[in-house]
């Protein structure tokens, strides 16, 4: 065999060991019926890896396998004949046998790389010899930046040849993740959103970044987005990507890289030329990253684009020109929000405000509060205050978002200008809407029903959508304060107003109100239904509403409704939605229901100590802008969590900090927001309370909550009062009435579907439901002894479901020397392993627990025996 083909039949040596790429070998796994498999890719995207990859894994199944790297001497029809004689022959084979032989290989894997080096003319006979001449029994692996102007349809339409794009090859997050955990670099989870963001995935850029941080590990003022390693990504992606290409290809990117994207059409305009649609059909041949977006658009990846922008694209007056042409042609084409960043870049400031006022009512409408703000940031101040149809949709966006200060200010200027004659409406109509919501999204009940009720008169000729949310507002402060028939009845109408105005966001806010005065009522079920109503809404409407916005209110009550009604898997289902939600200003009542939610559900799952550490370290990162109530609700699960710890010491604390029971009516609570329902507004008092030895206190304080709860229509919290009640009573030494007690509640609770209240209270409350299921105490009706027994056996079945996790000795050595409390580098010091290592190892341990922190990793473990 000739020495310069012998070296091509070996696959590449790689520096380190090959990540492993479950998503991208199942799919191969699933194409099994292909003969071919064409990974077609621009450079850096691991087509190699992968082919290397399979390549291990059938030459373990004692499968014969072949290898053949192709330069640009394969070009030559000869010298391709002899490289694939030699590779699927071997020994055996003639230089000069005839082409029929190949069909004798005994080879059932042959894998292609650099397929891109060969021409047009070569590829063909290729691709012919593979469909023609090789046995039917063997699989072909070709891996290519591109296939020049070769053509695969045919063979895809005939379920010949499977192909896998960028799309396909690309890091998903987890990959992402994995990938720098394998390269000993664990980033916080900010650096790794920013990271995988920026590079969408790509390997070849992720590699060169994580290289750059690497090497300034350590240094705490540097930070990813800034890195001068980006230097290097430059001059890759010069080397290996753009140099190749001829002169028209270059200047075409160069003029089509500062678009965000494009078609053919608009390439056109911008070059002043009309051949943009054959070279858009060159470039996708030829490797480049570009996307299609649909049928029409296209677009580069980002850091291709910016590289060219920044290195090769023209600068001033030539540059402004070309976004000058692009956004012209943009707005004649109803593509708006392109034109506007257009003009912006353009120079054109005023221009892109006249863009901007249709377009902000259109983001407002919509809901897309975070592009609208980002649009508005473009402008300057002056220039908004000229356009009040731009600044009346800003103060909306500002309203939800965490920009109070800003949205204050801009109040302000509303209210000089309502003041002054012959104003516009808008500025007196949208004052009135909002003032008062922003009152109430900071948890001030008070001045926002006084602020309400007075603009409400002033309102009825407005806006139908300045009107409908001050309606909305209106009716929620009602439900806070217990006043439901007055709360019904201004629901009627804000569901009126919505339904003519179609604020779909409003109306979803509408239908949240009255999904929660169900609930309050006790009517679980119903107020699903009624939460089934928005899901209706997130359908008809998911093409231009972000599904996130729609349930920023409700969103914390449904969870609160199913983790009642014990529908767990629905709970975790939904708190990944939750966290998907983490991206957009949320009302605080919604971030207590997702984060008590979330907590209660870790405490079930890892215990009471993790829980509270998790619950903990979220309230810090809430701590600097969240309102009081926002706060006082995260302390009063916290002291929850403590009482399951059994800790006295924090007991008394929480106890302190979060003040005595109430003792005369006046201490009652005057609202009550969906997130304090169940387990605010007095509970925590009462629990802290009877676990810290003052049950005559919190007895007292209880039967007035209870008559507070029942006079206000607030059933469900009266069934959590009252479990509470059997639990202050049985500690006060009346172990009788105390069970008179737990009936009473059983008896309502079981009318309503409720579970959580009764078994998230301990220990305490299990005791007397198994007195109860002994026959003692009074007797229950059929009903309520049908309900017990689902309550014990929920308790059973969260027992017999604890999965045992596996650790290997040596994990299990570091987790002990962890839940000593010692940090990495003294567990590294003491088992003689390198710092990276014991990362490595930590790793590995949260992926088998599914936990994110050492602190949830320990009390797992505890939990399931396995340290001791």
């Amino acid at each position: 065999m000739l020495d310069f083909v012998a070296q091509k039949l070996t696959p590449p040596a790689i520096a380190g060991s090959l990540m492993a790429r479950p998503d991208v070998l199942s799919r191969l796994a699933e194409g099994g019926a292909y003969r071919i498999v064409l990974l077609r890719a621009p450079a850096g995207f691991g087509k190699t890896s992968v082919l290397r990859l399979l390549h291990a894994r059938v030459e373990t199944e004692a499968a014969p396998v072949a290898w053949l790297t192709l330069d640009q001497a394969d070009r030559d029809p000869a010298r391709l004949l002899l490289s694939l004689r030699a590779a699927l022959l071997g020994e055996s084979g003639e230089s000069d046998a005839p082409l029929h032989t190949l069909n004798t290989t005994v080879v059932r894997h042959f894998f292609l790389d650099d397929v891109e080096h060969l021409d047009e003319l070569t590829i063909r006979l290729l691709l012919s010899v593979i469909a023609e001449v090789l046995p039917s029994g063997l699989r072909v692996y070709l891996a290519s930046r591109s296939l020049h102007q070769v053509s695969v349809a045919n063979l895809k339409a005939k379920q010949i040849l499977l192909e896998l794009s960028m799309e396909s090859l690309r890091f998903v997050p987890a990959e992402t993740e994995h990938y720098l955990h394998q390269a000993n670099l664990f980033l916080s989870d900010d650096h790794l959103r920013w990271l995988h963001h920026a590079t969408e995935g790509w390997p070849a850029a992720v590699e060169l970044l994580v290289l750059a941080w690497k090497r300034i590990q350590g240094n705490v003022d540097n930070c990813l987005p800034d890195l001068h390693g980006m230097n290097d990504l430059s001059d890759y992606l010069a080397e290996e990507v753009l140099r190749s290409q001829p002169d028209d290809i270059q200047a075409f990117l160069i003029a089509t890289a500062p678009l965000h994207s494009f078609c053919v059409e608009l390439a056109d305009c911008v070059r002043a030329s009309d051949d943009s649609l054959e070279l858009i059909a060159r470039i996708r041949l030829s490797g480049l990253p570009i996307q299609p977006i649909g049928e029409r658009w296209f677009r580069y990846h980002p850091l291709f684009a910016g590289h060219i922008v920044r290195l090769r694209g023209a600068a001033g007056a030539a540059r402004a020109a070309v976004y000058a042409r692009a956004a012209a042609w943009l707005a004649r084409h109803d593509r708006e929000l392109e034109a506007f960043d257009c003009y912006i870049k353009a120079g054109d400031l005023e221009t892109a405000a006249d863009v901007l006022e249709p377009l902000a009512e259109t983001l407002r409408v919509r809901a897309q509060f975070p592009c609208l703000l980002h649009c508005c940031s473009q402008l300057p101040e002056a220039l908004l205050r000229r356009r009040p149809r731009i600044s009346r949709c800003l103060l909306v966006g500002l309203t939800y978002s965490p920009c109070r200060a800003d949205a204050r200010r801009w109040m302000e200027y509303f209210r000089t200008q309502s003041m002054l004659p012959d104003s516009d409406p808008a500025y007196g109509e949208s004052l009135r809407a909002f003032e008062p919501l922003m009152g109430f999204l900071e948890g001030d009940v008070d001045s926002h029903m006084v602020l309400a009720e007075s603009y409400w008169p002033l309102q009825q000729h407005a806006h139908p959508y300045e009107r409908g949310v001050l309606a909305t507002g209106i009716a929620a402060a009602r439900l806070a304060c217990g006043q439901l028939p007055q709360a019904v009845q201004m629901l009627v109408q804000a569901r009126r107003i919505c339904a003519d105005s179609g604020a779909v966001t409003v109306m979803s806010v509408v239908i949240f109100l009255q999904a929660y005065l169900d609930a309050m009522q006790g009517r679980l079920d119903a107020a699903l239904a009624q939460m089934a109503q928005i899901e209706i809404l997130q359908q008809q409407h998911s093409a231009t509403i972000p599904p996130a916005f729609l349930y920023s209110y409700g969103g914390g009550l449904l969870l609160m409704v199913l983790y009642e009604m014990n529908r767990i898997d629905e709970v975790a289902a939904r708190l990944k939605f939750a966290r998907g939600m983490a991206g957009i200003s949320l009302p605080w009542g919604t971030v207590v229901g997702v984060q008590s939610t979330q907590s209660k559900l870790m405490a079930l799952q890892d215990g009471p100590a993790a829980a509270r550490r998790w619950l903990e370290c979220s309230s810090m990162k809430l701590r600097k802008h969240a309102p009081p109530p926002l706060l006082m609700a995260l302390e009063a699960e916290l002291s929850r969590l403590v009482v399951l710890g059994g800790n006295r010491a924090s007991i008394s604390g929480y106890a302190a900090l979060l003040g005595e029971p109430a003792a005369s009516g006046d201490e009652l609570p005057h609202w009550i927001f969906t997130s304090d329902e169940i387990d605010g507004a007095g509970i925590p008092q009462a629990r802290l309370a009877i676990a810290n030895g003052q049950a005559g206190a919190a007895r007292s304080s209880l039967l007035r909550l209870i008559g507070h709860a029942e006079r206000s229509g607030r059933l469900w919290r009266a069934v959590k009062l009252k479990v509470l009640l059997a639990l202050a009573v049985e500690a006060d030494g009346d172990p009788v009435e105390a069970l008179a007690h737990m009936a009473q509640a059983l008896e309502q609770g079981a009318q309503f579907g409720m579970v959580r209240s009764f078994l998230d209270e301990g220990d305490g409350v299990l005791r007397l439901l198994d007195r109860l299921q002994a026959g003692a105490g009074t007797p229950l009706s059929a009903v309520a002894a049908a309900h017990l027994r689902t309550l014990l056996n929920c308790v059973a079945d969260t027992a017999s479901q604890m999965v045992l996790p596996v650790l290997t000795q040596a994990e299990r050595s570091l987790l002990e020397l962890v839940a000593q409390g010692q940090s990495n580098r003294e567990v590294a010091e003491n088992l003689g392993l390198s710092i990276n290592t014991v990362k490595w190892h930590m790793a590995q341990i949260f992926s088998k627990f599914n936990v994110a922190n050492r602190v949830q990793a320990v009390n797992l473990a505890r939990q399931a025996g396995l340290l001791r």
